[in-house]
């Protein structure tokens, strides 16, 4: 038996040829009596309309006092009239409706998954509204909601991307100027910090809340004064992540009212199960789960699915990045740093890469189950390279601790140098794993498209992680190196600018590997040497500068800072 609402619904009205009482009319089938029309006051031409599809029966063919279904009327708003039986087959009431042999409703089904537009009359193509085919209006309405909030996204995303090119070029500029923050005295207490957590909500990225400057002091622990200076140099960066952050969150309202309406029906179906013993079960939960799935009607919905995922993706890129900024912070404290405030800035960097690593994995479970399988590869390996980024930097601290203790012996070298080959074994062999699963997941009916699948997961995802693993191999080199060079603190730069003392601007330079050199006198190259530490190329010849050599830019803003001079010559005047 239907519940009262759907038999109200499903009732098949008919176009009375007599006068009804207006209360009576409305409780039998809920359709507004001022939308109908009398058969008989019609006019002899409207009679003569083809209201039956099927068998191209006109209105005046039809037995208005037969009870059999398709010979019922219905009246659409636009005012044209067809069966129930032609109205029912053109909004493809089957695909909504359970139907017996005898072409009866008897219970509601899950609709089509594909994009569905409302239906309209098959005379003038005005909306259908008739409380008949309400199901699949509506059905229809949340297609078109859905495409729009998927729309908006879409174009969101577009516009993150000029910001997005603007920041990469513009990341060296924030690592030099990470370099030489300022160091405040002392460093808050950890007692006073807040707890925090890498991981975040489950269906969200990590909180943009977590990146302002209030929270680099309260949760990550860093001075005020440094917190301020280190948001002004990352403040473009957590703008745009924050922007990222509101696409991957945004949420339509077809998708609000689905979530609901699973919430309603899966209280309702528990309590039922809990008041009836013949449903009593071990899993209750599934056992209630599997049940709404039949009666709420709707598959989820998941065109904007493909959005949020490319959101996520794209906050991991920015918090690349933002590591990347933090770590040149690192690399310019001085060897005798305060091992606490280094503490903190480390522990800032593995919270980020950490959550990239748990927010790539929510993005590969929304492709899984929105099967996106091309989306699912890209999201595993954004998995396999969040997991390199923090483990590259915690082996580079590791290195750096020894080093600062005194503890970097050739033994100690040779078990980080293992850890790098083990870890660039386990991206190969999570990488082919990946791409099992990839192909499991496109099924090709041809050697060709096979062919084709492989090919487009090794130009998308095989390769990045070949390009990883060869970064292994400069960082095996890294750690089988005796050599540790400490960056010279900011201290230390101020004090051999004064030391030099020069009036003007214009003559600190780097070899091609970023070791600083000074020219003299009027700071043009007059001669060919080679880098004390690196035997690279530098000087020149006539004040033409090696092409390989650069301004030392950080030694040249504290000599500006400190009172010099622009460069006197025409070959300093970039100072």
């Amino acid at each position: 038996m239907l519940p009262s609402a759907m038999r109200r619904t499903m009732y098949e009205s008919t176009i009375m040829r007599t006068s009804m009482p207006l209360r009576r009319y409305m409780l039998v089938c809920g359709e507004p009596c001022a939308n109908q029309i009398c058969i008989v006051c019609l006019p002899a031409e409207r009679r003569a309309d083809i209201v039956d599809f099927i068998m191209q029966r006109r209105l005046d063919e039809v037995d208005l006092s037969s009870s059999d279904p398709s010979e019922r009327l219905i009246a659409l708003a636009c005012g044209h009239i067809f069966t129930v039986e032609t109205l029912d087959g053109h909004c493809g009431m089957p695909s909504y409706y359970e139907v017996d042999p005898l072409g009866r409703f008897i219970s509601t089904k899950a609709p089509p998954i594909n994009y569905q537009s409302p239906p309209t009359c098959p005379a003038c193509r005005g909306p259908i509204t008739a409380l008949r085919y309400g199901r699949v209006t509506k059905r229809a309405t949340l297609d078109i909601l859905e495409q729009n909030v998927a729309s908006r996204m879409s174009s969101s995303l577009e516009d993150l991307s000029p910001a997005m090119e603007q920041l990469a070029s513009d990341l060296h500029t924030m690592q030099e100027l990470a370099k030489i923050l300022r160091k405040a005295d002392e460093v808050p207490d950890s007692e006073s910090m807040r707890a925090r957590d890498a991981q975040g909500k489950s269906t969200e990225p990590l909180s943009p809340a977590l990146l302002t400057q209030n929270s680099m002091v309260t949760v990550h622990g860093l001075d005020k004064d440094e917190a301020k200076a280190w948001q002004d140099i990352v403040k473009g960066l957590v703008k745009l992540y924050r922007r990222t952050v509101n696409v991957a969150n945004t949420r339509g309202a077809h998708v609000k009212a689905y979530e609901a309406a699973l919430t309603t029906l899966y209280h309702m179906e528990m309590a039922a199960i809990a008041d009836d013993p013949s449903r009593a079960s071990d899993t209750p939960e599934q056992t209630a789960f599997e049940a709404v799935n039949m009666k709420v009607g709707q598959p989820p919905h998941k065109a904007d699915t493909r959005f949020q995922i490319d959101a996520y993706l794209l906050s991991l890129e920015l918090r690349f990045m933002l590591a990347q900024v933090a770590s040149s912070r690192v690399q310019a404290l001085p060897v005798a740093s305060d091992n606490t405030h280094r503490q903190r800035w480390t522990s800032f960097i593995d919270f980020v890469l950490e959550s990239c690593v748990a927010d790539a994995g929510k993005a590969l479970t929304m492709a899984q189950k929105s099967s996106a399988s091309r989306q699912a590869a890209r999201s595993a390996v954004y998995i396999i390279r969040s997991e390199f980024e923090r483990f590259r930097s915690q082996i580079i601290e590791e290195r750096a601790e020894m080093a600062r203790t005194g503890e970097l012996t050739a033994a100690r070298r040779q078990i980080l140098v293992a850890k790098v080959k083990a870890k660039s074994s386990e991206m190969s062999n999570a990488v082919s794993r990946r791409e099992g699963e990839y192909i499991r997941s496109r099924p090709s009916q041809s050697m060709r498209g096979l062919i084709e699948e492989r090919a487009w997961f090794k130009e998308n995802c095989g390769r990045k992680v070949e390009r990883w693993r060869e970064e292994c191999l400069e960082l095996e080199k890294v750690m089988s190196s005796d050599k540790f060079y400490q960056p010279l603190s900011l201290q230390e730069r101020e004090d051999i600018v004064k030391a030099f003392g020069f009036s003007h601007r214009g003559h600190f330079y780097n070899c091609e590997n970023g070791h600083t050199f000074v020219i003299t006198e009027c700071g043009g190259a007059m001669q060919n040497a080679v880098c004390p530490e690196c035997r690279a190329p530098i000087g020149g010849m006539g004040h033409q500068l090696n092409s390989s050599n650069t301004r030392a830019r950080e030694f040249e803003d504290i000599a500006r800072i400190h009172g010099s001079a622009d460069g006197a010559f025409p070959w300093t005047r970039d100072a």
